[in-house]
C-alpha cells in the first residue's frame, strides 16, 4: 500500500514547519536569525525601519533620521521620496539615503541594525 500526500497536505505540513521553526526561535530570543534567513532584503513583521536622508553628500554632517516607525522598505523609500521633493531633489542627484532595518541591542546596552538598504 503506497500513502501519498495531495499538495494541499504538503502545503499546510510545509507551512506548519515553517512556522514551528519561526516560534521555536523567537521563543529562544534569535529573531534576528529568523529575520536574516526569512527577509533578506526588507524588515520582517517585527522590525521597524528607520530612514536615514544626507540632503548633501558633500555636507556629512547634515543627516536628517527618522523615529523607527516605517514597517517596511517600501514606507522608507517613499518617506525620502517626500523628504527629497521637499529639499528640492527628487532624483536623488545631490543626496542619498539609507533604510535602517531591524535594531536589536546586544549584552553592553549598545546594539546594531541588522540590514541597511541603500
Amino acid at each position: 500500500m503506497t500513502f501519498r500526500l495531495t499538495d494541499r497536505t504538503k502545503r499546510r505540513l510545509f507551512l506548519i514547519a515553517v512556522t514551528a521553526l519561526v516560534v521555536a526561535t523567537i521563543a529562544d530570543g534569535s529573531r534576528r536569525f529568523v529575520a536574516d534567513l526569512i527577509w533578506t532584503d526588507d524588515a520582517a513583521p517585527w522590525e521597524k525601519v528607520t530612514a536615514v536622508y544626507y540632503p548633501d553628500t558633500q555636507k556629512q554632517t547634515d543627516i536628517r533620521i527618522s523615529d523607527a516607525r516605517f514597517d517596511d522598505v517600501a514606507e522608507c523609500r517613499a518617506h525620502i521620496g517626500e523628504l527629497s521633493s521637499e529639499n528640492g531633489d527628487p532624483d536623488l542627484k545631490k543626496g542619498r539615503y539609507e533604510c535602517a532595518i531591524g535594531f536589536y541591542r546586544d549584552g553592553t546596552g549598545e546594539g546594531s541594525y541588522r540590514l541597511i538598504v541603500r
